[in-house]
């Protein structure tokens, strides 16, 4: 194994890239003129000039003055589409580029099609658009049609489709997608099938009959594949092709390498940044991760490595240092090959990769094929710039490759005093005495500091007392509410808590189609996945494979309802859970805040409840979590039968895991809990349109939840909507889709008495132009000692505000008619607060009313109390109620003569009128 050293660092944004080259390339300078880096020796032109394999073709295409000629002169061609001539800076000369609608085509002879029986070979030197479709079939160089032979794309790979009579063979490679690929295939006299690509042998595989031509058809196709009937072209590419060949003979490897260094002599790589990729490099690697973190919180850094060119990349050993007094290691998982690929530390803040996986070719928004491990590393409680940089350990030295990737690790905020990323009530009890004024004027009221989403994959419309989905074995569900059917749903404590104590709907809908990956996104993203572009539109396929579309970029189209959040407060963390890989590895960015963690079946709802267990969750803004086991058991016996219910009954206790683990914690007065299902199913799959597949619910729980209400639509692609709007956070612009569907679901702070929870209750009572304030159902075991309230003046305006004995007025503002008044005091009060005196009442004053208020105890825990008000002024009726005074008739006129005028219509009315 040869050993290799990082040599050249590259950095795109958050993304931290270095490549890895051959030990005697280390001194490869990476700003070297791109002329001496593509340059041929003249020994080497003169070689070419005297022999080319090249010269053996039968035919030989070349793209000159917008039309494809062949050289050898003889096949003519005629177009398709608009096929047009284009360049490429890293390859010289004029090209052919394709729309994926547009190709060339021949139509071949029976003596041309007979020159190939004997052993043959096809040769493309192509670049296949990344942005284009990969997984569909398309075909590069073909005449295929029940039999045949060609160069495609499928899968992601590069194939050589050649039919023997019983079928075709297909020896395949990995697409390089976005990089010029060299790609020959050959049928040689051992009844073999062949591809190479690159120069290299890819896979062989047995071919017993003989070589099979296309029915239907005698065309071959630049660009696409052979279609019968007079259309001549289909399966089109979208890329580029340089040069095209067919042989009527086999290749030798040693000539396939032949042509693929006369190919390749004059291409110069570049990595999509201009930076151009030195020939001697084999390996390149990159870190991915946010740029910024928060204290005491995980940082999630993804690490990748892939084949840049063929050969033998050997055993890969890289360090990934970073600073020890801001960050620690705690694990890594996601590992490239599984245990081929380990992640050890081998000093404080020194971790070392060491893999024999191998590697890819493909760009590193493949993570599935290029991705060596996840790492989890943990800020410490303190604030700073972290610096992550690879280096290599040669025998005499160690080598700093390039620039550190830098991460800003924010402290929390200044008057932050418990800790839990928001300034309001509860710091200023924490807060020294010199500062309590300082708090007070930044303090906000935040009745949830915390959302937790819980997503039961496959879960559907579950939930409803008035009936539910049933299936006989894998039949087509039915909606029924028989009564012995009804039982088979034993899930007591769900119904009660989705009924009783949350607010649900139980006619919402999964987005179209209804399939997981699709859902996921509209969730995170707050977009719905239709109206996304279709660069967005990931899959359960690719969305297993490759990054969301915003990788990479410099602006990002579509962030994440995380990246929102972590926008909006720096402070704060969030974390994702989930039993399905896709979601936490590629619908949550990769340079997201997040702490993220693939769980095993079942185990999801631990996770969060063990999460919401640690000092972590008190500054965490949200938790999403999902859990895959219920799709499992549609997929595998069918959806809404006898063992969906009795399986679906597990998760009575998985739930109540995470609600007394709330609970538990105090946690369940501040966090709003969202539960749903991305979709349902019908017979042992899930996608069409119907009520089966498509009916969910969606259900929500927390304080200012008016409990037991039943809710009426919504969609997956609101709960990024739900989430930013308890947080009080603006939602991003693409997110204008996203809503709270049912506004009924949350009671405003004056109403929340109807709830009877046990907690303290504020009482304004306004008599004349005094309005006092005092709080009753105090309670000994909290005792409270800060308050601060929003109180609507009515129009009134505020003479002062006198406090009682031991009470200290901390701020007294009014802004847009509403007095922000808060409160210290020593000791619990048992009296009145303070008392507002107004000015003379103004003529249009309404009532005074507190609208918003929170409790802080001793230890800074907040608590959003309830609220009387009692106005017993007679200034406090609004207008509309006063009763008006009789007006005194008015004088009779004359009429004035008017003009006839148009008639003005309904709308006009109704505004002369008032409305």
């Amino acid at each position: 194994m040869k050993p290799r050293v990082l040599t050249t660092l590259l950095i795109c944004s958050s993304i931290l890239t270095t490549t890895v080259t051959p030990a005697i390339a280390a001194t490869t300078q990476s700003n070297a003129p791109t002329s001496a880096k593509v340059k041929k020796s003249a020994k080497t032109k003169a070689a070419t000039a005297e022999s080319s394999v090249a010269d053996s073709a039968f035919m030989d295409l070349q793209f000159r003055h917008g039309q494809l000629t062949d050289v050898k002169g003889h096949t003519a061609w005629n177009k398709v589409g608009e096929p047009k001539s284009g360049t490429d800076t890293e390859v010289p000369g004029n090209l052919l580029t394709l729309d994926g609608k547009s190709a060339f085509y021949t139509t071949f002879s029976d003596a041309q099609f007979n020159e190939l029986k004997n052993g043959m070979a096809i040769e493309a030197y192509f670049k296949y658009d990344p942005a284009a479709d990969s997984n569909g079939e398309h075909e590069i160089f073909s005449s295929q049609q029940s039999g045949g032979l060609g160069l495609g794309v499928a899968h992601g790979k590069v194939i050589f489709y050649a039919h023997d009579g019983h079928g075709y063979k297909q020896p395949a490679g990995t697409l390089r997608a976005g990089k010029w690929v060299h790609a020959v295939g050959v049928i040689d006299k051992n009844k073999t099938a062949s591809l190479y690509l690159d120069g290299k042998l890819v896979q062989s595989v047995a071919m017993p009959g003989d070589l099979q031509l296309a029915q239907g058809t005698k065309d071959f196709v630049l660009g696409g594949d052979a279609r019968p009937g007079g259309d001549h072209v289909q399966s089109q590419m979208t890329g580029k092709i340089k040069d095209a060949r067919l042989y009527n003979h086999t290749l030798t490897a040693e000539q396939i390498q032949s042509l693929n260094r006369e190919v390749t002599a004059e291409t110069h790589e570049t990595d999509g940044t201009n930076v151009v990729v030195p020939a001697e490099q084999t390996v390149g690697t990159m870190l991915v991760g946010a740029k910024e973190a928060a204290v005491g919180h995980t940082y999630g850094l993804n690490v990748h490595a892939r084949q840049v060119k063929y050969g033998d990349q050997g055993k890969l050993t890289l360090d990934v240092v970073f600073n020890p007094d801001l960050m620690y290691f705690v694990d890594a998982d996601r590992t490239l090959g599984g245990n081929q690929t380990t992640v050890k530390q081998v000093a404080n803040g020194r971790l070392r990769i060491t893999s024999t996986a191998k590697l890819s070719p493909n760009e590193f928004k493949q993570y599935a094929k290029t991705r060596l491990a996840h790492i989890n590393l943990h800020t410490k409680k303190k604030a700073g710039v972290a610096q992550i940089r690879f280096e290599q350990v040669t025998k005499d030295s160690t080598i700093q490759l390039g620039k550190a990737l830098s991460v800003k690790v924010n402290g929390k905020y200044a008057l932050d005093y418990n800790g839990d990323g928001i300034i309001g009530v509860g710091d200023i009890v924490k807060a020294p005495d010199a500062q309590k004024a300082a708090v007070a004027n930044k303090a906000e009221i935040k009745p949830y500091k915390h959302v937790v989403v819980l997503t039961t994959d496959g879960g559907g419309n579950a939930w409803s007392p008035d009936g539910m989905y049933y299936a006989h074995g894998t039949e087509t569900p039915v909606w029924t509410s028989d009564p012995a059917i009804m039982k088979k749903r034993n899930n007591p404590y769900l119904m009660d808590l989705f009924n009783n104590k949350f607010a649900m709907s139980t006619s919402a809908k999964a987005v179209a189609p209804a399939i997981s990956a699709q859902n996921y996104i509209s969730m995170l993203h707050g977009r719905p996945w239709e109206t996304l572009p279709t660069e967005y539109q990931g899959t359960n396929g690719t969305m297993g494979q490759e990054y969301f579309a915003d990788f990479g970029k410099q602006r990002q189209l579509f962030p994440s309802v995380f990246k929102v959040l972590q926008k909006n407060n720096p402070t704060q963390g969030a974390a994702a859970f989930s039993e399905w890989g896709p979601i936490v590895n590629s619908i949550v960015e990769p340079d997201a805040a997040v702490k993220t963690k693939q769980s095993a079946s079942l185990k999801s709802f631990d996770d969060v409840a063990d999460y919401i267990g640690t000092s972590e969750f008190d500054s965490t803004s949200m938790v999403y979590m999902q859990s895959d086991y219920m799709d499992g058991q549609g997929h595998g016996r069918g959806w809404y039968n006898d063992n969906y219910w009795n399986q679906y009954s597990q998760y009575d206790k998985l739930f109540k895991k995470v609600m007394d683990q709330l609970e538990k914690t105090g946690h369940i007065h501040d966090t709003l809990v969202i539960a749903n299902a991305d979709h349902g199913g019908a017979h042992t799959n899930h996608g069409p349109n119907d009520a089966p597949d498509r009916d969910i619910f969606i259900a929500m729980g927390g304080e200012t939840v008016d409990s037991g209400r039943r809710l009426h639509g919504g969609s997956n692609s609101d709960i990024t909507a739900l989430v930013l709007d308890a947080l009080q956070v603006p939602r991003a612009p693409h997110m204008f889709n996203s809503n709270v569907f049912d506004k009924s679901a949350f009671l405003k702070q004056t109403e929340l008495g109807k709830k009877d929870r046990d907690v303290e209750k504020l009482h304004l009572r306004r008599k004349g132009q005094q309005a006092t304030i005092d709080m009753s159902n105090l309670r000994d075991k909290r005792q409270l000692r800060a308050l601060d309230m929003q109180i609507d003046l009515g129009n009134q305006k505020v003479a002062n505000v006198k406090a009682a004995k031991g009470v200290k007025v901390l701020r007294q503002t009014v802004e847009n008619g509403t007095l922000k008044l808060t409160l210290s005091f020593k000791k619990q009060p048992t009296g009145k607060l303070v008392t507002v005196n107004f000015k003379k009442a103004a003529k249009n004053a309404g009532r005074v009313t507190v609208q918003k208020a929170m409790a802080a105890t001793t230890n800074g825990t907040e608590v959003l109390v309830d609220l009387a008000n009692h106005d017993k002024s007679k200034a406090a009726k609004p207008a509309s109620q006063q009763p008006a005074k009789p007006a005194k008739p008015a004088k009779p006129t004359k009429p004035a003569k008017q003009k006839p005028t148009k008639k003005k219509g309904l709308a006009h009315l109704l505004h002369r009128l008032g409305f």
